[in-house]
């Protein structure tokens, strides 16, 4: 940052400052800094660090002044002057400048070392300090128009229009976020005159704006990313949907398109071509949309449809499936016949990440989530499935339950009282698709502050077996999972005669005071069984021995009490030898606990 300069000697013995200093004063207008003359080199490295605030306050020496040949250029009237304090004039500050390592550089050598430097939160206001550093330094920076391609609303207003007049023909780059201090019709307005070059625009706003300037002009033709989000969830959106692009069609410029609670009209749009879409909660769009835009854009790279309001199952056939052969992630938070039916209308053979979460608002559907029939979505449903090593079924707080298995992650939100028994049947329909490659396939059960009756947990006392078992108390949930600790000690009936016969771990993430059904429990559980493993394996009547029991990971924060060793070493007892974490660590009871 550079600015005022002044000089101030004091004659010796006097009142005055014995030394010869250099002030700038801060972009701010902030009290001046004191910059060491020393470190040319060093407020490079400064620059690199983004702090383009160069500190000079140590003197001059003549032997510095020798070294960098600056002895011609020191103040005329300092002959017979006490020569080790000295002070740079106006043009030998420049000079300085120009001597400086760093500008014998190419000049696009330099311009690239300031795109390193350029912070893009505020990229803006970063080039202005740079500009100011020098007239050499000005001159890159206002010859370079890619600089200023990143102009974002959080820089303020005047910084934008500054911005716009730097851009000369390159693309440009619009980011407004929640919260900044300038509205969309502000925004949208100063940078207008350029919205033939806008490449991206992304906009996310509390109060619905009245206009959206140059994207609702034919101007906006060379518009690659669109991304509009409005976090008003209080306020209903308006009955007339939002027309872009004065009604005519989209750019074919237009790649990537972000939609939530925009009522946008997408049927005017003629949306083709595109690498993403992602639409939440926009109220105006229709299954007719989503389809027509799917046979425009077979490249599709990234697809999420999430509470779509407008959408409903089209009466009768909808003819051959859509091939979307590069569809890679596919995303859809929908009502579980939206899914089945979008499901069927698609065909994906590069699809490697599928997240369904069905909102069943305490309704279990009559039908099943997987179509029984064969689909041509039935082979890609069999590879990603394939790639399971074991299956996640979690039970959290709030209703919510959810199966990871394979790249597939499904979740069911608020499914009601009959939850258990549908995820069960979702899971029995997925190992059906896996044939014989699932069956040796193991589930990693968690409840996390839920507490299930024992009537729900023996439905996943059939293949695929639980092996693993995750328990989580949470200071804002009610319910901790006690009844499936006490579960683990009692006989059930036939076809097993205990509770997760082949549970070989056990993650504790409860208070370990609490941990008292956990020993009652494995003290039922292993009373009578043979202490070997393979007996255990042959012996179905007999449950299989723990291999592991971990209590309180590192990243779960609870209090542990003071006798936990002893509490622990009680547990290894109990489980027959089981490997006993604490803290992720695994302890030896030989010399650790005593």
């Amino acid at each position: 940052a550079c600015g005022e300069k002044s000089a101030r000697m004091g004659g010796k013995g006097g009142g005055g400052e014995d030394a010869a200093t250099v002030r700038y004063w801060d972009l701010d207008g902030s009290s001046p800094r004191h910059f060491d003359h020393h470190n040319l080199f060093s407020r490079f490295i400064i620059l690199l660090s983004y702090k383009i605030r160069v500190r000079w306050s140590n003197t001059m020496t003549p032997r510095f002044a020798a070294r960098t040949n600056l002895e011609e250029h020191l103040d005329p009237g300092m002959e017979g002057q006490d020569s080790s304090h000295v002070c740079l004039s106006g043009p030998s500050s420049a000079y300085v400048f120009q001597r400086a390592t760093i500008n014998k550089l190419p000049q696009e050598l330099i311009a690239i070392i300031f795109r390193r430097c350029i912070d893009y939160a505020r990229s803006v206001k970063v080039l202005i300090r740079l500009a100011l550093v020098c007239r050499f330094w000005k001159a890159i920076v206002d010859q370079t128009p890619s600089f200023w391609m990143h102009i974002k609303a959080v820089d303020g207003l005047p910084q934008a229009r500054h911005a716009i007049t730097k851009t000369g023909e390159s693309p440009i780059d619009l980011v407004l976020r929640l919260y900044d201090s300038v509205t969309v019709e502000e925004f949208l307005e100063v940078v207008g005159r350029k919205a033939s070059h806008w490449r991206s625009v992304e906009l996310a706003f509390e109060a619905l704006p009245t206009s959206f300037g140059g994207l609702q002009t034919s101007a906006c033709n060379s518009l690659e990313k669109l991304s509009l989000t409005w976090y008003d969830e209080d306020s209903r959106p308006p009955t007339s949907p939002l027309t872009l692009f004065d009604g005519a069609g989209a750019p074919t410029t237009l790649k990537n398109v972000f939609l939530s609670r925009i009522p946008v009209d997408l049927t005017p749009m003629r949306l083709s071509n595109l690498l993403s879409l992602e639409l939440i909660d926009v109220p105006s769009v229709t299954m007719d949309d989503i389809l027509l835009v799917l046979q425009n854009s077979p490249m599709l790279l990234t697809l999420h449809l999430e509470e779509l309001g407008g959408l409903h199952v089209p009466d009768g056939s909808v003819g051959l499936p859509i091939l979307l052969e590069s569809l890679a992630q596919c995303t859809f938070h929908l009502s579980v016949p939206l899914i089945r039916f979008l499901l069927s209308a698609i065909k994906t053979p590069s699809l490697h990440q599928l997240e369904l979460t069905c909102k069943l608002d305490g309704s279990i559907p009559t039908s099943p989530l997987f179509a029984s029939p064969p689909t041509s979505f039935t082979p890609t449903l069999q590879r990603i499935l394939s790639h399971a090593k074991h299956i996640k079924i979690r039970f959290g707080d709030g209703d919510i339950a959810s199966i990871t298995f394979g790249a597939l992650v499904l979740t069911l939100d608020s499914p009601g009282p009959g939850g258990f028994q549908y995820l069960r049947g979702v899971l029995d329909s997925l190992m059906r698709h896996m044939g014989d490659r699932g069956k040796d396939l193991k589930v990693h059960l968690t409840l996390d502050a839920v507490d299930p009756a024992v009537e729900e947990l023996q439905i996943f006392n059939r293949s695929p077996m639980v092996e693993q078992l995750t328990v989580y108390e949470r200071f804002w949930a009610d319910s901790i999972p006690t009844n499936v600790i006490t579960a683990l000690g009692i006989p059930i009936a036939a076809p097993h005669a205990w509770l997760f016969p082949d549970l070989e771990v056990i993650q504790w993430n409860m208070n370990i005071a609490d941990v008292g059904g956990l020993e009652k429990a494995l003290g039922m559980r292993y009373f009578q069984t043979e202490p070997t493993q393979e007996a255990c394996a042959n012996e179905r009547q007999h449950p299989r021995l723990l291999k592991e029991i971990r209590f309180l990971s590192k990243h779960f924060k609870i209090m542990a009490p003071k006798d936990w060793k002893e509490i622990l070493r009680r547990v290894h007892g109990l489980s027959r030898g089981a490997r006993v974490f604490f803290r992720d660590f695994l302890l030896d009871f030989d010399t650790i606990v005593q």
